[in-house]
């Protein structure tokens, strides 16, 4: 298992609402789309 590291980001209002409406994991979140960007850059 990787180690995770703890980051700070910055959001605007309205999008943090729709993330607490949309019950959205912003963790998750970032990390897949990394992970697709990564994906992409290396093929």
């Amino acid at each position: 298992m990787q180690t995770m590291k703890r980051k700070t980001i910055t959001i605007r209002e309205d999008q943090e609402e729709w993330i607490q409406d949309n019950h959205l994991n912003l963790s998750s979140f970032v990390q897949e789309k990394l992970d697709e960007l990564i994906e992409q850059r290396e093929s």
